[in-house]
């Protein structure tokens, strides 16, 4: 009987640690106040669509809006690409904090550098 007990408990164990961690779910309509490049205020409205492998969405605040083009997620947060009106790129992290409060911080990248990659030969 407790060869049965400790089976089943192991059994237990094991089908719980297999079971990936759900990523964060960025979809939805998130409003935020933040700072600009400049140090002046900014708030505004960020909109989120589609699934994994393919949202979309727009920031939009005083001005043109920016334009997602690509989000990737973990199970605490994810991260945000975002085409800004003058050409640069806007990097938003999203995160959600132990008490479950949905942070965040963002930086504008301009003259992006661009890189040609290469998988090299064994992987």
């Amino acid at each position: 009987m407790k060869t049965l007990v400790l089976a089943l408990a192991l059994a237990t164990l094991t089908g719980a640690q297999a079971r990936p961690v759900p990523a964060f779910d960025p979809v939805g309509k998130w409003t935020y106040s933040t700072v600009d490049d400049s140090g002046q205020t900014a708030t505004g409205g960020m909109e989120i669509t589609g699934k994994p492998g393919a949202y979309t969405g727009t920031i939009q605040g005083g001005g043109d809006p920016f334009v997602i083009k690509d989000v990737f997620t973990s199970p605490t947060g994810a991260a945000i690409f975002a085409s800004m009106p003058d050409g640069g790129v806007a990097v938003i992290k999203m995160w959600k904090d132990a008490d479950g409060t949905v942070k965040g911080s963002w930086v504008p990248v301009r003259g992006m550098i661009p890189a040609t990659l290469t998988r090299s030969a064994g992987h």
